[in-house]
């Protein structure tokens, strides 16, 4: 009855070894990435299936080899990722990847480290394959212990690389699908930043006054209408300036249309930095016309806003030897009102539009509101 059970020991050791590997399998398949899977296959596998040392390589395309998670000469599991070298011209690179085998083993062999040697004893290469092409291998060896290779090893590290080469393939191929996602959610993003980018410039050139880069009349129309349904809701007043420069075609026929030009630059930008309460516009209305809409501002902000425009254009002393300041003025007409269903914004801009022209009679270079002219 002796002998029975002495072969019995053997198969029930493959069989404990066989449900080690079922769960290696299964710690693999928990993993979050390929590396914890890698450091995970080579220490389980060395303490589960009494292997003194055991690494993993990888190839690419070209049949460069690199280290992953390996052992070093005391039996730990070590970081390999430093490794580099092509696929050295040893029996085994011959035997697994030529031949197409999943397992070579030597008995009696030279052990390597880093490709030196540093002892002998068996060493086993386990392929790694994904279809017909080789991803890589596994090498493992008993270099500290000398402990014998079992008949049932051969099998069962051949099961061992198929297990690490379906997760291997499956990782790499979530990884690279990862990857393919984030760079397409970049160009996406990328896209669409570049996109909000161009939208913004459309939206600012179809606002904006080209030349003295203050807003149009296209934008001040907007923001009328906007701010008009706003203040009669809330029953807010709302003030208008229409400002104009004084003798104007006077000064582009005697100094040219480029200096009137960058005379317009000059004003607007004077002008432009008046008012910036919010809801406050500036515009270009149209030739040397400008428009300053004031919601939620009643006549006496109006009218200290008119005094600041005048004093604004003088401040610069613009040259004009047609006119009889020999500066560059302005003339404002000055309205206000509280919007409701009995007034409308272009009866606003009329008394705003009449007080100008009253600004003109009276002078010019000065601004006017008529108190009793109180849009209602």
């Amino acid at each position: 009855m002796a002998a029975p059970q002495t072969q019995l020991f053997p198969q029930q050791a493959f069989l404990e070894q066989l449900q080690a590997l079922h769960d290696i399998s299964f710690m693999l398949w928990r993993t979050k990435s390929i590396n914890e899977m890698l450091f995970t296959a080579v220490d389980e596998a060395k303490k589960q299936l009494d292997i003194d040392r055991m690494a993993i390589f990888l190839f690419d395309e070209k049949l460069n080899m690199y280290g992953t998670y390996g052992t070093d000469t005391e039996g730990n599991t070590v970081d390999e990722h430093y490794f580099k070298s092509p696929i050295p011209d040893h029996w085994f690179s011959s035997h697994a990847l030529k031949g197409q085998e999943y397992i070579v083993i030597n008995n009696h062999t030279e052990l390597y480290h880093d490709l030196e040697p540093v002892g002998a004893g068996w060493n086993a290469y386990v392929a790694l394959w994904d279809e017909d092409t080789p991803v890589g291998w596994i090498a493992c060896d008993n270099l500290i212990t000398g402990r014998p290779l079992q008949d049932y090893h051969r099998q069962l590290l051949k099961q061992f690389g198929f297990i690490v080469s379906q997760h291997l393939v499956r990782r790499q191929a979530e990884e690279s699908l990862k990857s393919l996602n984030k760079e397409l959610e970049q160009r996406v993003a990328e896209r669409t930043q570049e996109l909000q980018h161009a939208n913004q410039q459309l939206e600012h050139l179809a606002k904006c006054d080209p030349l003295t880069n203050v807003a149009n009349r296209r934008a001040f129309d907007v923001r009328l209408r906007d701010e008009w349904r706003r203040a009669e809701r809330h029953q807010l007043p709302m003030s208008l300036l229409i400002i104009d420069i004084d003798n104007f075609k006077s000064y582009n026929d005697h100094y040219g249309h480029a200096a009137g030009d960058q005379c317009l630059k000059v004003i607007a930008q004077a002008l432009n930095n008046i008012e910036r309460r919010a809801g406050a516009l500036f515009a270009r209305f149209g030739g040397e016309e400008f428009v300053l809409l004031l919601p939620g501002l009643d006549h006496k902000a109006a009218v200290y806003a008119a005094k600041q425009a005048l004093h604004a254009v003088q401040k610069l002393k613009l040259k004009h030897q047609q006119a009889d300041s020999d500066f560059v003025t302005i003339s404002i007409g000055v309205a206000s009102t509280h919007p409701s269903l009995a007034s409308t914004a272009n009866r606003l801009f009329k008394k705003a539009d009449e007080a100008l022209y009253q600004a003109k009679e009276l002078g010019k270079n000065c601004f006017f509101f008529d108190s009793e002219q109180i849009v209602h």
